[in-house]
């Protein structure tokens, strides 16, 4: 089970961090002391745990990840994994101090380095000088207007519907990331696939349909009609120009041709 928790704050800026150890004690006090700091904090007890974590929830902040944990240890899998997901700071701790453990991390993967044990002020410290770090490059990340009701921050991974900001997990961001970058293009389920998986983890059209769908959840004001993600039947899906839809919900894709929108699929 992960310890996740949300500490009112008087900034509506929190940071989210995930934490990541094997070690109950270690991820307990962790996730207190940082919630006590304002922080929003994911724990999870392992490199699986984390994953679907970040699978469900979207990017964190932040990532605290304990090096030798069974199954799959922070410094190379793990740290695959969500560097896959996006570009997420990482601070590794471990009671391995060697130097070329360190080395590794800090080349491959880490923002800093920790060695067990540690003092929570020293581990704070340094979270707050990453972030204050990566916070200006956050900053300058545009939203990318769709409409006048949606705007989309794809390297932040959220969506703006009404003023309204809703996260988007991995998924459900490059899929909407690959239709925007094509907007007007009807893109085959195959296309798709191809873009949104990992080529050694190959999505099937059937998980496609439901990432769709939780997308539609989202950022349709109406999600059995939608206006944004379209189905158009026997084709794939589509995100409209502005002016490709017409008063019957028709789209228009040329001047000669156009496709009724099988809005259920």
């Amino acid at each position: 089970m992960s310890e996740r928790g949300r500490i009112p704050s008087e900034s509506h800026n929190s940071a989210t961090i995930l934490v990541v150890d094997d070690a109950a004690d270690t991820r307990l006090m962790l996730s207190l002391r940082l919630q006590r700091e304002g922080y929003v904090v994911w724990a999870a007890g392992s490199g699986q745990e984390a994953i679907d974590i970040v699978k469900k929830e979207g990017l964190p902040d932040l990532a605290v990840l304990d090096i030798m944990m069974p199954g799959m240890d922070g410094l190379s899998p793990l740290a695959d994994e969500l560097r896959q997901a996006g570009e997420i700071p990482i601070i590794f701790l471990s009671a391995l101090s060697d130097t070329n453990t360190k080395v590794e991390g800090l080349n491959r993967y880490a923002e800093d380095y920790v060695t067990k044990p540690f003092a929570f002020s020293e581990l704070l410290a340094r979270i707050r000088r990453v972030l204050m770090r990566v916070a200006p490059e956050r900053s300058l990340e545009p939203e990318l207007a769709i409409d006048d009701r949606l705007r989309v921050n794809f390297a932040q991974q959220y969506a703006v519907m009404d003023n309204r900001q809703i996260p988007l997990t991995p998924t459900e961001n490059r899929i909407l990331n690959i239709l925007y970058h094509n907007r007007g293009r009807v893109l085959s389920p195959g296309f798709l696939l191809s873009k949104v998986w990992d080529p050694t983890r190959r999505g099937t059209v059937e998980s496609l349909w439901v990432h769709v769908r939780r997308l539609r959840s989202k950022i349709e004001p109406d999600p059995d009609n939608p206006r944004y993600v379209l189905t158009v039947r026997g084709q794939g899906y589509c995100l409209p120009q502005r002016n490709q839809i017409d008063r019957e919900g028709v789209l228009i894709q040329d001047s000669a041709k156009s496709e009724k929108i099988a809005h259920a699929l």
